[in-house]
């Protein structure tokens, strides 16, 4: 069994079936000193302010209650009012809008990548792996 990353967290998503169920929790990065590029110091002043927020996020997998899997991402900074952006950005419904969209890079934006699609596809593919190694008995057990 897997270990929670951040057992304090809040659930901000979720997906449920009859029996797994899939979890983006973050969780804020209380005094996060900013380590990107910042000659300016003009996002750390924004972060010390509360315009800009960081946190760490996590995306958890858990099989009958149990939690089987998960994938996480610390140091993501947000205007504070856009956090929400981090799990939503990749399908909004203007494609030039979309964080994982080819068409930003056509209009001069750096990041064609989203974290949250890639964590979610990290923590399936090792909940995957977990069930595989399952005995059928326990398997069955719950269906």
């Amino acid at each position: 069994m897997a270990r929670n990353p951040f057992p304090h967290a809040e659930t901000v998503w979720s997906f449920k079936t009859a029996r797994f169920e899939t979890r983006l929790v973050i969780e804020e990065a209380h005094g996060y000193r900013y380590d990107g590029a910042d000659p300016d110091g003009e996002v750390q002043e924004k972060l010390d302010s509360g315009e800009y927020a960081a946190f760490e996020s996590a995306v958890l997998i858990f099989l009958d209650g149990e939690m089987i899997a998960w994938d996480s991402l610390g140091g993501s900074v947000y205007a504070a009012n856009d956090v929400p952006d981090f799990w939503t950005a990749h399908r909004d419904p203007d494609a030039m809008n979309r964080n994982c969209s080819a068409m930003r890079a056509a209009r001069g934006d750096v990041c064609i990548c989203h974290y949250f699609p890639g964590m979610v596809r990290a923590a399936i593919k090792e909940a995957r792996q977990y069930v595989a190694e399952m005995s059928i008995p326990r398997l069955r057990k719950a269906a």
